[in-house]
């Protein structure tokens, strides 16, 4: 590999000069105290490898950033796509002095004692990525800025994707599934699901708080095609946790007369997608969350940080759905 294609860093210029990596840091400071000769030889140095100065080379000599990311392991694919925006984040951010550690907290068996311990741990560090410690009796963290998916635009592309799919049918009836409630996210949710099937001409039959639980969701479907005897033309479901709504589509065999829109994009939601059990997927996108408030939080005080970190979210459908699996 040749020089001019190998990505270049303060790094690799201090190796091929000979001096350290603080030396190029303080070459781009108008204001260092640096030779001209060597000021010179390392701008060459740059020019030669296509090297762009950028502000955070700057703060090299400057202390060590300790970050912390503290979360818990309630949904397993969302973990493991936010650790990878994490670590993404982290080393496109590697001219940087950080520390960085994590505590990842199991969800079944957290309790207020362990998460106050947790954050006693991350004391004295510069900033702290949570995830998933939102339920109004936990802890609550002094907040800089929030970072996650439009829910209400994931509700609304919902509703019009199902709309449209049902255009040429009489029955429009729909049935709502949403997580625990009482997350913000999921209430959000849920009230702009029902304004845009309102708009859309759908009539919701059935509005259900699942609560992220397998079991709870069972006893529902129960409700809805047995005791009620209802069949709806469409469903809608914003917790993640959904792959006993498409087990139970489609071995009712209801896959030709339900248009089933669920959330994220796993290994087993493309499949349904791809055996037309599941028509769209809303993809959030967990990894794009996770790094942007991991390199926001890094440069806070370089520059201005918006207050919400807002990720539009996209419908993902059999034609696409291979992209999104990482």
């Amino acid at each position: 590999m040749s020089e001019k294609n190998r990505k270049s860093t303060i790094v690799t210029i201090a190796k091929a000069v000979g001096v350290s990596p603080s030396t190029v840091s303080r070459a781009f400071d108008p204001t260092s105290r640096i030779s001209d000769p060597m000021r010179e030889r390392i701008f060459r140095c740059a020019q030669e490898q296509d090297y762009v100065p950028n502000r955070a080379a700057s703060r090299l000599p400057m202390k060590t950033i300790s970050i912390g990311l503290l979360m818990n392991d309630f949904y397993e694919p969302a973990t493991v796509e936010f650790l990878r925006g994490i670590n993404d984040g982290y080393r496109e951010l590697r001219d940087l002095k950080i520390h960085f550690e994590s505590c990842i907290i199991g969800y079944s068996s957290k309790t207020v004692a362990e998460l106050e311990n947790a954050l006693e741990r991350f004391r004295g560090f510069d900033g702290l990525v949570v995830s998933g410690f939102i339920d109004p009796e936990e802890t609550v963290v002094g907040r800089l800025s929030v970072s996650y998916h439009d829910p209400g635009v994931a509700s609304r592309l919902a509703a019009e994707f199902i709309a449209d799919c049902l255009r040429k049918s009489e029955s429009k009836n729909v049935v709502l599934f949403t997580g625990e409630r009482k997350w913000q996210i999921h209430g959000m949710a849920a009230e702009a699901f029902h304004r845009a099937a309102k708009e859309n001409g759908l009539n919701i039959v059935g509005s259900y708080d699942m609560k992220d639980s397998s079991d709870v969701m069972n006893w529902q479907l129960y409700d809805i095609y047995v005791k009620q005897g209802i069949k709806p033309d469409g469903i809608f479901i914003t917790s993640g946790k959904s792959l006993d709504l498409c087990r139970y589509i489609k071995d009712k065999n209801l896959s030709s007369d339900t248009v089933l829109v669920t959330y994220d994009v796993t290994k087993e939601i493309a499949d349904y997608i791809k055996q037309g059990v599941v028509l769209a997927t809303v993809y959030q996108n967990f990894y794009n969350q996770a790094k942007s408030a991991f390199v926001n939080l890094v440069r806070h005080g370089e520059k201005t940080m918006d207050e919400t970190l807002l990720q539009l979210p996209e419908l993902v459908f059999g034609s696409n759905v291979d992209f999104y699996l990482g």
